[in-house]
């Protein structure tokens, strides 16, 4: 349990340092796409999808830290292409989620 503490300090000990920057690489990866290809909606939809980006970029963050061996490089650009996919990608898991909840051993099998 101790170990499992120290282990928790330490990832955040790595966020205050570097890791907040994965969630400005994810929302600068959102905004361009807003930028580049404007939806239809309201300006607090825009804010809600740069926020969302930059919570999915923070969370491939925890991941992507885990792997050893890869490159920065790598690294920023798994978050900005988090972050820019981050709509579809959580939509993507509600869906699969609630397929689950209806009927697991059918999700399972595929």
């Amino acid at each position: 349990m101790l170990n499992e503490q120290k282990d928790l300090m330490e990832v955040a000990r790595l966020w205050r340092e570097t890791g907040w920057l994965t969630a400005v690489i994810g929302g600068a990866g959102m905004t361009a796409r807003l930028l580049a290809n404007p939806i239809q909606g309201t300006t607090w939809d825009s804010i809600r999808r740069i926020l969302m980006a930059a919570i999915v970029s923070t969370i491939a963050w925890f991941i992507v830290e885990q792997i050893d061996g890869l490159s920065s490089l790598v690294k920023a650009i798994t978050y900005g292409v988090a972050g820019v996919v981050a709509p579809e990608l959580l939509e993507g898991i509600t869906t699969l989620a609630k397929k689950y909840a209806k009927n697991p051993t059918k999700v399972l099998k595929k």
